[in-house]
């Protein structure tokens, strides 16, 4: 067994148009052979691209802000702090931040090495 501390200067920050993506724990890093746990940060009226995670499962724990999440199977949902959502594996969705200040978000997959497809109009990775 083994323990990992990540501190917060150690993560990178991967600026995108809509916002930024810090990965805090990956199968890359050496930090879990079993997940990867992530933070999003979306700028207001910004969304990150419709796309679908192929090899695993999503979870999405909103700590501030208000999102509204296009569902995989149609509609979409309104998400405020302290909300969460499930996206199952293969299933196409999307962010869109509809407050007025940065929505700040943790995301966590059931596996080490996330994939990401981007569905339709080609944009920024999600």
């Amino acid at each position: 067994m083994k323990s990992h501390v990540i501190r917060k200067t150690d993560i990178p920050v991967q600026k995108v148009d809509w916002g930024t993506l810090q990965w805090l724990v990956t199968g890359a890093a050496g930090t879990s052979r079993h997940m990867t746990l992530g933070r999003v940060t979306i700028k207001p009226g910004q969304a990150n691209p419709m796309h679908k995670h192929p090899n695993s499962d999503e979870i999405l724990f909103i700590v501030k802000g208000e999102i509204e999440h296009a569902l995989p199977e149609g509609g979409a949902a309104r998400l405020s702090a302290g909300d969460c959502i499930v996206i199952e594996q293969g299933g196409p969705h999307k962010a869109k931040n509809v407050g007025k200040s940065d929505a700040v978000l943790v995301v966590a997959f059931n596996t080490p090495e996330r994939k990401a497809e981007n569905v339709g109009a080609p944009g920024a990775e999600a």
